[in-house]
């Protein structure tokens, strides 16, 4: 199986296992790249993301009854190039030996169903950090995604 096959049997694999409708994968990952479109940039089969040193222990560990929020919610920040990742992760000082992973956009819509502790998934249109801290691009909740795969978001 092709991979592009594959990351489309994961992400509707994953939409079924979350109560989703699966027949709506095609349509979903079409208005991804319609967006991109409208925002003037370019569809892409690659995404760009970061993975850190010790941020999967931390994701995975179960909250304690004295557990603190974090600041600010957790998102999965994905580059359209490798420029641009690296760019930002350079201007940034992003942890100090962060590891650049390639994702089709088909994982990522999957990722950010999976883990609930996601609240968005962010696309970086370039590398500079706007005042928030993130590149200017598009950012997609995972509210959104749960709505557009018709899945209750006080159940997932």
């Amino acid at each position: 199986m092709a991979s592009a096959q594959l990351d489309l049997a994961i992400l509707a694999a994953v939409v079924r296992q979350v109560g989703g409708e699966s027949s709506q994968v095609a349509h979903v990952l079409e208005l991804f790249r319609h967006r991109l479109i409208a925002d003037g940039q370019q569809p892409v089969q690659t995404l760009y993301v970061y993975r850190s040193a010790g941020s999967a222990e931390r994701s995975s560990a179960p909250p304690g009854p004295d557990a603190i929020p974090p600041a600010r919610p957790r998102l999965l920040l994905a580059f359209l190039s490798a420029d641009a990742a690296v760019g930002f992760a350079q201007r940034t000082g992003l942890s100090r030996s962060p590891r650049l992973l390639t994702i089709s956009p088909a994982r990522a819509l999957a990722v950010l169903l999976q883990q609930s502790g996601l609240s968005a998934l962010h696309i970086a249109y370039d590398d500079v950090p706007a005042s928030d801290g993130l590149p200017v691009g598009w950012r997609l909740s995972r509210t959104e995604l749960l709505a557009m795969f018709a899945i209750d978001s006080g159940v997932v």
